[in-house]
Formats: C-alpha cells, sequence, structure tokens
C-alpha cells in the first residue's frame, strides 16, 4: 500500500490523500495498480463512518495494534475484500525533495492543467499557483507534487491518474540514471528517506522489489482506478460530499489487477517489431509522449528522436520488414491513412518500421 499525506515532524493531525493498493506478480512479472480515493465513504472499525483518509491517523494517534496502517488494513478488508502486506508512507515533503534529488521527472501530460491552492491571504478561497500545458513536461518536485495533487476544479479520478502518472515518471528517471548516477545522489536520497518515509519493509524486501521494477515492461502493469462509475457521489447528513463504494462494481476491477497482458500484447512481442519513433511537428517532445504511450500498449520502440524536419502535414509509417501485426495495430492506434503506409522491405537492417509524426494525429484528453 502506497501512502502519501502531509504529516510533517511534531505535526498532530495529517490526512492520507493519496492511497494506490498495488499487487506484484514476481513470476509472470505483472503489476496491478489501485488509486482508492480519499473520499471513499467508510466503516472504519471501531470508529464507525467516515472517510477513507482518516484511518491511518486514527489508528496512529490512538494506539491501534499496528498503528495507522493496520487500521487502514482493516478498513479495507471490511469496506473492499482486500488488504496488503506491506506499506510505504511518504509525506508530500519528502515527495517533492526526491524529485528534486533525482533532478526533476518527465511526464506525459495529456491535458493542460491548472494548479489551484489555498490562499494563504483568504482563508477558504482558492488561487491559481501555476500551469502545466499539455505535452512531454519536464516537472521539479514542487510542480511535480502540485500536479499530482491538485484536485480544485478537477474530478477526483483525474487527480488519481495523474498521481499514478507521478510515480511512473520517478520509476522512469530512477532506471534512466542507473546505479552510476545514483551513487553521487545517494547519501542526501538516504537522509530524505529516513525523514520523511516510513514502510515496514526490511532491507531484503526493498532490494527485492528494486530489482524487480526494471524487469516489468510497461506493459505488464495494469492501472485502474475508483472513479464515480464505482463509488457513486453522496451527501452526508452534515452536508459532506464523499463517495460510496459499490463493491460488487469494484470487485472485478480488484479481481483483474494481476490479469495477464492482452492478446495484442502478446501477438506483438512474438513479431518483436523494432519500432524508431521521429518527430515531424514542432511540437517539443511529442515523439517521447507518443513512444511512451506505444510502450503502454506494447510496441518495442527502440529509438526516439526529431525527423529531417518539422513540417510533415500527415503521420508516415515506413514498413522494412515483414511485421504486419505490428503495422496494423500502429496504423490504427495513430489513424494513419492508407497511403501513408510505405512498405520499403530490406530499407533497413537496424529498424523494422519507422514511425515519422504528423500535425495530424492529436490525442484526446482522458
Amino acid at each position: 500500500m502506497l501512502l502519501g499525506g502531509d504529516r510533517l515532524p511534531g505535526q498532530t493531525g495529517w490526512r492520507t490523500d493519496t492511497m494506490i493498493y498495488v499487487r506484484i506478480d514476481p513470476k509472470n512479472k505483472i503489476v496491478g495498480m489501485l488509486s482508492i480515493p480519499r473520499d471513499l465513504w467508510v466503516y472504519i472499525p471501531g470508529y464507525g463512518y467516515n472517510r477513507l483518509n482518516t484511518a491511518d491517523y486514527a489508528g496512529e494517534s490512538d494506539g491501534y495494534p499496528g498503528g495507522g496502517p493496520a487500521l487502514l488494513n482493516q478498513t479495507l478488508l471490511h469496506n473492499l475484500g482486500i488488504g496488503f502486506d506491506h506499506y510505504v508512507r511518504v509525506n508530500f515533503e519528502g515527495f517533492q525533495r526526491i524529485i528534486d534529488i533525482l533532478g526533476g521527472i518527465d511526464v506525459d501530460v495529456e491535458c493542460a492543467v491548472e494548479l489551484w491552492g489555498a490562499d494563504p491571504d483568504r482563508p477558504g478561497e482558492w488561487k491559481q499557483i501555476g500551469y502545466v500545458p499539455a505535452g512531454m513536461q519536464h516537472l521539479d518536485g514542487l510542480t511535480g507534487l502540485r500536479y499530482a495533487q491538485c484536485r480544485y476544479n478537477t474530478p477526483v479520478f483525474d487527480r488519481d491518474r495523474r498521481q499514478q502518472k507521478v510515480l511512473f515518471a520517478v520509476r522512469d528517471r530512477v532506471l534512466e540514471l542507473g546505479i552510476m548516477g545514483l551513487v553521487p545522489r545517494a547519501l542526501e536520497l538516504m537522509v530524505t528517506m529516513r525523514d520523511m518515509v516510513q514502510t515496514d519493509l526490511g532491507p531484503t524486501g526493498i532490494t527485492s522489489l528494486a530489482q524487480l521494477v526494471p524487469e516489468i515492461p510497461p506493459a505488464n502493469v495494469n492501472r485502474a482506478q475508483i472513479d464515480l462509475s464505482l463509488a457513486p457521489q453522496w451527501t452526508t447528513p452534515e452536508g459532506a460530499w464523499v463517495m460510496l463504494p459499490d463493491r460488487e462494481k469494484i470487485a472485478p476491477v480488484i479481481m483483474g489487477l494481476l490479469d495477464p497482458p492482452a492478446e495484442q500484447v502478446n501477438v506483438l512481442r512474438q513479431e518483436a517489431s523494432r519500432v524508431v519513433v521521429r518527430n515531424g511537428t514542432p511540437m517539443q517532445g511529442w515523439a517521447r509522449q507518443i513512444a511512451d504511450r506505444l510502450e503502454l500498449r506494447g510496441f518495442e520502440i527502440v529509438e526516439v528522436g526529431p525527423a529531417d524536419r518539422s513540417d510533415y502535414a500527415e503521420t508516415l509509417i515506413f514498413v522494412y520488414a515483414d511485421k504486419p501485426y505490428t503495422v496494423q495495430n500502429l496504423q490504427a492506434y495513430l489513424e494513419v491513412k492508407d497511403g501513408n503506409v510505405r512498405s520499403e522491405p530490406g530499407g533497413s537492417q537496424e529498424v523494422d518500421i519507422l514511425v515519422i509524426l504528423g500535425d495530424d494525429f492529436h490525442t484526446i484528453c482522458p
């Protein structure tokens, strides 16, 4: 269980506003992630009904056996039928510091997001404190935290989606740095994690997970969230906005967290096509952004970079090898016209398929 909150040293109260339930199948290299909203209205054993984000603090402050995570575990078992073996709790300040120590993160921002926060000059009022445009954006710790936290004027489940994206961006940054890149940052990371991160994982468990992360391809990660279709909104007698979990609808989502990759992914892997993505538009980072999305769908991207020019009006696919299934799925996802798929057998020994992104492909905000 990944827990994120605003707990600071010496602080007497906090709320656990980020809760992501993670299931791992180390044998088959599959991971499932389920974002659980803070406003879920649940029965907390021994405390009665309240928002889920109060359980961790209640258990910690009242000396519940095993502390806050143990009470949260019992709450999830009672309401959703799921429990967890281990937890990692990070406060938001620590999360911000970790991103900065890593040198920032690159996030695929599908939709521009206005960042709003509390106005210190007018209690109870909000004001815009930042803006993240669409595109592949490099975020520092503060902006990354605000992007993950922001919930004003956005659906609650959109924030859950953004939190998962930020976590994956941190993972990608760690893999990009590698051992040699992490060594100079090791001491600062250890100090920050000692002060800002709590977990019941021992050194062996942490090492095992760290070794497993690079072995799990993006397409083997199943991401899910509890949104209003699974937990419709409700107003408590006191006038509070909450979400009522529908256990019958949530159960299949939980059961599917460790489902194997879709058949499409398996066939793509069998063809083992080497795909290069080039950016033929003026949009900075567009090739990297689309390449990341293609990898999530099972495509093997071996190289990303700019095209020979940036004024391609339409997306082109050049096919150098017999990879019909990959070509078919690329064409469908990128919405490429039949006339823009050009077969050139033997045109390259290092690449099977070359994609040049044109100005005609625009994704829709989720």
